[in-house]
């Protein structure tokens, strides 16, 4: 694995005592691996800051998903039996005017 592959271990503090030396000695060399390194470090403070934040319900989000769902219910049901109806009318007229 190369040592670049290593840097979120590094990171996260996972890496054996050897695999972590060996990042230590190419991050001495590299410039580019310790603004790589940086990007890791801030990338993992803020998710463990997003991962503490406590995420609130609304209280009344099962009832309002509940309604939203009963009401697609509902309407798509009065459009299909608005839709029979109508073609039903439909059909009537046509065959009473005797254009069929």
């Amino acid at each position: 694995m190369s040592v670049e592959e290593l840097l979120p271990a590094y990171a996260a503090g996972e890496l054996s005592e050897e695999e972590s030396e060996r990042v230590e000695v190419a991050l001495a060399e590299s410039k580019r691996l310790r603004v790589e390194l940086s990007r890791y470090e801030r990338l993992f403070v803020l998710l463990s800051a997003a991962a503490a934040e406590e995420v609130r319900v609304p209280a009344d989000l099962r009832r309002r998903v509940t309604l939203q769902l009963t009401m697609n219910a509902y309407l798509d049901a009065a459009a299909d039996l608005l839709g029979g109806i109508l073609g039903a009318y439909g059909r009537a007229l046509v065959y009473f005017l005797r254009l069929a």
